[in-house]
């Protein structure tokens, strides 16, 4: 049976692929820990896990809900041993700023807006779609497929731990997240909460922050000044903040908007904990207590490399280790500061603790949760590999290799594992560098992207159905 041609076939379904977009993004599957088994993610993402599984039902894929910490949907091949394909469907909350209608999605000049088009929706549909198409075209696969649909990837990733304690990993996995030609490797994450103690008159509260895994892009405070209000407001005003009264008798509230990113890629950005804790120190208003909170929001998050945390490391194989001060909150008489690393593939995770406590005293903090994921690796020079670097290439017109990065996808849960697109190594931009990326307003991906990488994963499953046996069993 002869295969219809990729690009007309894609084309004879875009408006079915978008629609199935639409389906999955209309449902607002931000990951709530629950204790009911039934929903173990809150009923949101149990709404979205069961539509994934319809979906890939209705294609001819055998559906498997894992106790509803994930799903997958199998496609049984000539041997026992799978290639895997992860995706989420969870997604990190709207948040402000947003032109569109975050889960009522958009078309507007080839783009589709929505919170999960691109991050991680879009993505595992594109690669979805491929393996309809091949399914659909008389394909038959070697090893069997499985695409797995996840429900907690933006908070720790308990539901792929729970997949890998309770079922065999595939023999090679691609991850859909991240971009073209992929990841070969990731950074150790570190996620910590501190505490710190200390009373203050004058700074009734803070707050910024809604995510560990992004740079804060709102932070306000609430400010006791029962006396010389208006000479504090104009000096606020002056260094860039917008202020407010307060809901108690000499209150004021006030608040700054930073520039948010992604904590693994935060060049660009601009940390509204950061701008807010400088313009109350430059504006002379905080009392002692208040003015060391501050120094420290300042000092600890003065860079994005590690300086402030007294921890600066790099290497040759994946570069400069970053980090984010990613939710903060001060109230009654307690600061609690959360804080995000990506660390170096060769940096040594207990000199790291120990370094990152010794500073964190040094501002009177006490680490009081730690959240590790070690960095994970695999040998870029697999045949498997390079093949696929070559597919994506081609069809991109690129010239660019695999890389290691600071993001954290399922590929680090994963023995043998890549992180392969849907992203672009060149993206458009109309909105500008603050909205339109994952994990902002306006988040968008581009029709004629999902087309790329359906091209790409059409040939990159075909080639890993060859190759995988002969490099990684």
């Amino acid at each position: 049976m002869a295969m219809v041609n990729t690009e007309e076939w894609f084309d004879q379904h875009t408006n079915e692929l978008v629609e199935d977009i639409y389906m999955l993004v209309r449902i607002p599957s931000v990951s709530v820990k629950t204790e009911d088994p039934e929903m173990p993610y809150g009923p949101e993402c149990r709404r979205v896990l069961d539509a994934c599984l319809k979906l890939g039902e209705s294609m001819g894929f055998t559906p498997f809900n894992h106790e509803n910490y994930c799903g997958t949907l199998l496609w049984k091949g000539e041997m026992e041993e799978e290639i895997g394909f992860f995706g989420h469907a969870d997604v990190v909350p709207a948040g402000e700023g947003w032109t569109y209608k975050p889960y009522e999605p958009t078309v507007e000049n080839g783009l589709i807006m929505g919170r999960g088009v691109a991050d991680n929706k879009g993505s595992v549909l594109a690669a979805l779609y491929a393996l309809r198409y091949l399914k659909e075209n008389g394909y038959k696969p070697r090893h069997s497929m499985r695409i797995f649909f996840g429900c907690s990837e933006e908070t720790n990733m308990e539901d792929l731990e729970y997949y890998v304690a309770h079922y065999k990993q595939p023999v090679f996995s691609v991850v859909a997240d991240y971009r073209f030609p992929g990841a070969y490797g990731e950074k150790g994450l570190l996620e910590l909460d501190a505490e710190c103690r200390e009373e203050s008159r004058v700074l009734v509260s803070f707050a910024s922050g809604v995510m560990s895994n992004a740079v804060p892009a709102h932070a306000e405070a609430v400010l006791y000044v029962p006396e010389n209000w208006k000479e504090t407001k104009q000096a606020l005003k002056a260094l860039g903040a917008e202020t407010e009264e307060g809901e108690e008798a000499g209150t004021y509230r006030v608040s700054v908007e930073g520039i948010p990113a992604h904590a693994a890629f935060p060049e660009g950005s601009e940390s509204a904990e950061v701008k807010l804790a400088g313009i109350l120190l430059k504006a002379g208003v905080l009392d002692e207590g208040g003015k060391r909170l501050m120094t420290a929001c300042s000092e600890l998050f003065e860079d994005y490399y590690g300086k402030g945390l007294g921890i600066e490391y790099s290497d040759a194989e994946s570069g400069k280790l970053t980090h984010v001060g990613g939710m903060a909150s001060y109230e009654k008489g307690v600061f609690r500061q959360n804080i995000n690393i990506r660390y170096s593939v060769t940096a040594d995770y207990e000199t790291l603790i120990k370094q990152l406590k010794e500073r964190l005293g040094q501002y009177r903090f006490e680490v009081t949760r730690i959240h590790h994921s070690g960095p994970s690796y695999i040998d870029p020079e697999l045949p498997v590999i390079q093949k696929m670097t070559e597919i994506a290439n081609r069809v991109l017109k690129t010239d660019l290799k695999p890389v290691v990065i600071g993001g954290g996808t399922y590929a680090r849960k994963l023995d043998r594992a890549i992180a392969y697109g849907m992203g672009m190594p060149v993206r458009r931009m109309p909105f500008g560098k603050t909205r339109g990326g994952a994990h902002q307003a306006d988040e968008y991906v581009e029709i004629e992207d999902l087309k790329k990488a359906f091209l790409i994963y059409v040939e990159a499953i075909q080639a890993m159905d060859e190759l995988v046996s002969e490099t990684m069993i």
